[in-house]
């Protein structure tokens, strides 16, 4: 016996046949349609270019915000946005205190917590291969650009949109009064309104040459006495100045001068500078660059480790 399949009942009404309705041009309509996507995508464009920006600028962001090394944070920064950072940051209201950090000056504050405690105030920036060398070895790439004192602050006082009054402190009386001449020269947008040796004879002696300082209503100082000396004096005095931005030069008046040769642009391109120093003065710069380079390599391998 066969037996019928049973049908459910279904109260839903049916659903009208699918009908294809084609378009009496079809070209024109692919044609029409795409169309409108692009004019979409046109109009999306500069909102989809603005989050871009922002995204890599918040990368860029992160990415500035420092990479340690021996204890020290540097930035990484290109040329142009450091300048642009610091004359942004000369607007506000803290003082304003950049340094360069080379193997020389992680070594140093490796050794001084002093030092190392004083630099966490100042914006550092790379210098030199070690600290390329540094990077590579604990983030895997090379900082953005190497920002050496010595060229990074004439590239700063002639690329700043703002206009400076500049006092020198440091090296000996002949050789920084021979800078501010150089300085005058070359940058006659900023006024070098003073200048004076490194050496003090006491803590009065430093009291007065604030008090100068403050006189001349510099807004600038750049102080060249080597590391640390430089960056805890100006740690400790720059308040009492009344200026508002302070670099750590380092030899930058000695080469601006013509006390000491700067390596030729080819060396420097190598980044064998060090060496060319090595060879002008081996009896001061031995100990810093020879033994003081493999310590820097060891501890900065060691810091890698954990």
């Amino acid at each position: 016996m066969r037996h019928r399949p049973v049908r459910l009942r279904d109260n839903r009404r049916p659903r009208p046949p699918l009908r294809l309705v084609l378009p009496s041009n079809p070209l024109a309509s692919a044609l029409q349609y795409f169309s409108r996507q692009r004019l979409m995508a046109r109009s999306l464009e500069p909102v989809l270019r603005a989050k871009t920006m922002q995204e890599a600028r918040v990368v860029s962001d992160n990415r500035a915000d420092g990479r340690t090394i021996l204890g020290v944070s540097i930035r990484n920064l290109s040329g142009s946005r450091a300048i642009d950072m610091i004359d942004e940051m000369v607007r506000g209201p803290e003082l304003t205190k950049i340094c360069f950090a080379n193997a020389q000056t992680l070594n140093v504050a490796y050794e001084n917590p002093q030092f190392r405690a004083a630099l966490q105030d100042f914006v550092v920036l790379n210098d030199g291969v070690g600290a390329d060398i540094a990077s590579r070895l604990k983030f895997g790439e090379p900082f953005s650009e190497n920002l050496n004192g010595t060229d990074f602050v004439p590239a700063y006082l002639g690329r700043t949109r703002r206009t400076l009054r500049i006092y020198l402190v440091g090296t000996t009386e002949d050789i920084v009064a021979q800078t501010a001449q150089k300085l005058r020269l070359r940058f006659p947008q900023h006024t070098i309104v003073g200048h004076r040796n490194g050496f003090f004879s006491s803590p009065e002696d430093i009291d007065q040459a604030c008090r100068v300082i403050r006189a001349t209503h510099a807004d600038c100082v750049l102080v060249g006495m080597g590391n640390p000396f430089q960056e805890l004096w100006i740690d400790e005095h720059a308040a009492k100045t009344g200026a508002r931005l302070f670099f750590g030069v380092g030899a930058l008046f000695d080469f601006q001068a013509g006390h000491v040769s700067r390596a030729p642009v080819w060396v420097r391109t190598l980044r064998c500078e060090w060496i060319f120093r090595l060879l002008q003065e081996p009896r001061r710069l031995a100990s810093r660059y020879l033994f003081g380079n493999v310590m820097f390599l060891a501890r900065v391998l060691a810091d890698v480790r954990g």
